[in-house]
């Protein structure tokens, strides 16, 4: 049995109120329906009524009431910028088409991820059908399988070449210069026998198999340009190969090409100078000629204030690995305290389990195994001890030229670039800037609902990132027309078109839909969007 309610409608001046019965369909869902005309709302004297009409109206019915707001906007931004057409240009098959099929799911993956079985259930709430024109029957997880499957086929160079052809329905809002980013995540899996799914370097804090995911993205607005998923053992600085590769199918000027320290080993700077690709790198201090451009000393002539700090710099004309170009040296007075304080931690646990073992007389009569021992102990930090084997005894020393020198880095990084355009003060915030694509593979993992991987076909993985890969760039670009700085406001603004719903009505042989009343708030989100014309024809 249902319970009775009332609804009110806007027009004008005058609200409308109508009874309504709400009850629960056989998904559960909240319906409405045998809605009766009860008058127009007034208020006198601090006090609401309701005035009759002095001719009961027809009753009408409500024949479905949908999610219409933040829906409405994300299938719009993905029609405005071709990319559900071109979907369909590039993957034609009988069916439900990809582009409309992608889209449902990508805006699903924003708004409130649900899996294939369930997603009918979810569409049916939503003003989807209505934009897409797919049936919500026809909307069931077998039909969304074979849709998957078929895009599937293109397989993973077929993917990186949609990506790409996406790109290039978007890349005109990067109206400036800008530099392109590259990084590696990994998404994790309860299923152990897909090829690509191995153990491996974990980001995620649990020991499951994992897949890495390598993508390519914009500085300034952060769109992504494509994606590629490898093992989940490969490390980072083995993907630049294919990254070069890649690189060459994209039609877009890159300033430079931004890199973590994990990417930069010498065969990666010689092979990307080689193809004349301009980089702004940070380089791990583990080579001795990196060690030795950053012991020089730091004026403290050079600063820049960065958000986390003062920063000192040098900029250093040199060449690296034989690459002719430009070392940046940065310097912060709190890393050198805690790098130092850190170093010197080790070295005093490593010095007390040195002294306990030599105490201990257990490897008295087998000097071997005493130097296997120490060299585990000082494991870590064995650069600053100097362990000998000779005539059948172990002696360990303080290699105090090496702390001296580890002394004279502390507090230091290294960023080395080929532009020799920009100004030190401008590559520095560049290269620390590069945690914008860590924030897109956080929006991927929480904000998405990326991981765990829920399907077990390796071609249909690839798919489900793609999937990922759309929500993401129709979050990007949602931003891009909001003007937000950062996440959380484009969060809270979808959270707040997500109240706006639409409603279908019949009364008598007439057909009208509504929307909500709009809140002020929703009214300027969607003037700033640009879409308000189109989506909304009664305010």
């Amino acid at each position: 049995m249902g319970y009775m309610a009332k609804s009110r409608i806007k027009r004008g001046n005058r609200v409308y109120v109508y009874e309504r019965e709400n009850y629960r369909d056989e998904f559960g869902r909240v319906k409405h329906r045998n809605t009766r005309y009860l008058g127009v709302e007034v208020t006198e004297n601090g006090k609401t009524n309701i005035i009759p009409p002095k001719k009961r109206l027809k009753e009408f019915e409500v024949i479905k009431s949908v999610r219409y707001g933040d829906i409405s906007i994300l299938y719009n931004i993905f029609k405005e910028y071709g990319i559900i057409d071109l979907l369909d240009e590039l993957v034609p098959r009988g069916g439900l088409p990809v582009g409309d099929v992608f889209a449902s799911l990508a805006i699903n993956h924003i708004v409130d991820r649900e899996t294939l079985n369930m997603f009918s259930r979810w569409y049916q709430d939503t003003a989807l059908e209505e934009f897409t024109n797919i049936p919500v029957n026809k909307m069931n997880s077998t039909n969304l399988g074979a849709v998957m499957k078929t895009f599937g086929k293109i397989g993973v160079e077929g993917m990186v070449d949609v990506c790409v052809k996406v790109f290039n329905n978007v890349k005109h809002l990067e109206t400036g210069s800008t530099s392109l980013l590259y990084d590696i995540t990994s998404t994790y899996f309860y299923a152990k026998k897909l090829p690509k799914v191995r153990l491996g370097y974990n980001r995620d804090d649990n020991s499951l198999p994992q897949i890495n995911i390598s993508l390519a993205a914009t500085k300034n607005k952060g769109l992504p340009i494509f994606f590629r998923t490898y093992e989940g053992n490969i490390t980072d600085v083995n993907t630049i190969h294919q990254l070069i590769s890649d690189l060459k199918r994209i039609d877009f000027k890159v300033d430079a090409i931004i890199l973590d320290r994990g990417m930069t080993s010498k065969k990666n700077l010689m092979d990307l100078a080689r193809n004349h690709l301009k980089i702004i790198g940070g380089i791990p201090l583990t080579s001795n000629e990196a060690k030795g451009i950053v012991e020089c000393r730091i004026s403290e002539e050079n600063e820049l204030i960065r958000p986390l700090g003062l920063v000192y710099y040098e900029d250093i004309s040199t060449s690296l690995f034989g690459i002719p170009g430009r070392a940046i040296v940065c310097f912060n007075h709190s890393d050198l305290e805690r790098e130092r304080s850190t170093r010197l931690k080790k070295i005093v646990v490593a010095e007390k389990k040195i002294t306990e073992l030599l105490d201990s007389g257990a490897c008295n009569e087998n000097p071997d195994y005493l130097e296997k021992e120490i060299k585990a102990i000082i494991k870590g930090v064995s650069g600053y001890f100097i362990v000998k084997n000779k005539n059948g005894e172990t002696t360990v020393a303080p290699n105090v030229d090496e702390r001296k020198r580890a002394r004279l880095r502390d507090g230091k990084c290294l960023i080395f670039t080929t532009d020799f355009e920009k100004t030190a003060s401008e590559i520095i915030p560049l290269y620390f800037g590069k945690d914008v694509i860590e924030k897109i593979f956080n929006c991927l993992k929480n904000w998405l609902d990326m991981q765990p991987v829920r399907h077990f076909e390796e071609d249909i993985v690839d798919v489900y990132i793609f999937i990922c890969y759309l929500a993401y760039l129709c979050l990007a670009l949602y931003k891009h027309h909001f003007g937000a700085t950062g996440w959380e406001g484009v969060r809270s603004s979808l959270d707040e078109m997500g109240r706006i719903r639409k409603t279908s009505l019949v009364f008598g042989e007439e057909k009208i839909d509504k929307t909500t009343i709009l809140t002020k708030e929703q009214k300027d989100i969607f003037k700033k969007i640009g879409f308000k014309d189109k989506l909304i024809q009664s305010m």
